[in-house]
């Protein structure tokens, strides 16, 4: 039996609800300049974040007054977190359709703590999949090799009955490699003819 594992950002979820990226309007909603939570946040912690080494909340308070800005950590990630939202529904209707035939389908997927938690209880994503298979829990990231071989240990199949899609080409050649059935995701047809020839 196939056991599916999508990935998130990028095939479940494409950023702002209303298109584009999470944070472009984040100057003007927040007063937050997205260039300095870029190089003051994300790039220099969020690595140790994701991989679970750090707490998001914890860090964000430790180096928030180098942001510049009023407001606060807490709603800077319900920001990020509801402005990185929006949910493909012909995946969704898609993943439903497998499951209701009886597969299983988890979430494979780069997140820390807080939003894998966000995206399973809040976007309501627990409801359409059985579950989630992430970075900080896994303590690895795509496209290390310990990300798949981790996710795998926690499956009960084969890696050869494992279908896999992901909209980067590094993490489907790693998968590949690894030994699933991996595909690059661009549109929801992709996933459904992925899943009828599986």
């Amino acid at each position: 039996m196939t056991v599916l594992l999508l990935d998130c950002d990028g095939v479940v979820i494409h950023g702002h609800p209303e298109g584009g990226r999470w944070d472009k309007n984040l100057e003007r909603d927040l007063g937050l300049r997205a260039d300095l939570v870029q190089t003051r946040f994300f790039k220099p912690h969020f690595r140790k974040i994701v991989v679970g080494e750090a707490d998001l909340l914890e860090v964000l308070n430790e180096i928030w007054p180098q942001i510049e800005t009023a407001t606060t950590p807490r709603a800077f990630v319900d920001y990020w977190f509801a402005m990185d939202s929006r949910i493909d529904p012909d995946v969704i209707d898609a993943v439903d359709a497998f499951r209701a035939a009886g597969g299983k389908a988890y979430l494979a997927t780069v997140q820390e703590h807080h939003r894998a938690r966000h995206l399973m209880d809040a976007l309501g994503l627990a409801d359409h999949f059985d579950g989630i298979h992430y970075a900080a829990a896994l303590g690895a990231a795509k496209p290390e090799p310990e990300f798949y071989e981790r996710t795998q240990a926690k499956l009960e199949c084969a890696p050869q009955d494992v279908l896999f899609l992901d909209d980067a080409i590094r993490n489907v050649e790693a998968a590949t490699t690894f030994g699933w059935r991996a595909h690059h995701f661009t549109q929801a047809d992709d996933l459904r003819r992925a899943l009828a020839q599986s």
